[in-house]
């Protein structure tokens, strides 16, 4: 265990408080699940591999990151951060759906 010396003032004053962004706590906890089931063809595209091919190979790793941020949401739900579970929830379902549609809003555009 490592012992920190804090200034008093700065204890005082609450800025000896390392602060951690939301997102990066979110992927530093997502990033090695998603090394891990990525598939081999989204990193091993070859000339013969298509769009179709390489956007549903991104789209499974992506279906298992929006899983473990739901979980997170849930958790952070569960420990009392409602109003931040709510965000995230509407951010990761808008996210979601925005991918998962991004060929159809492509063509629907392409046709106007």
């Amino acid at each position: 265990m490592k012992t920190e010396v804090i200034p008093f003032r700065e204890f005082m004053n609450g800025d000896y408080k390392k602060s951690v962004d939301q997102t990066t706590k979110i992927l530093t906890a997502t990033l090695p699940a998603l090394v891990l089931i990525t598939p081999k063809l989204a990193f091993a595209a070859t000339a013969d591999a298509t769009f179709g091919n390489v956007h549903k190979a991104i789209m499974n790793a992506f279906d298992a990151g929006v899983v473990l941020v739901i979980i997170f949401a849930g958790a952070s739900w569960g420990f009392g951060h409602r109003t931040k579970a709510i965000e995230i929830l509407i951010g990761v379902s808008c996210g979601y759906i925005l991918a998962r549609h991004a060929v159809d809003i492509r063509n629907f555009l392409r046709g106007i």
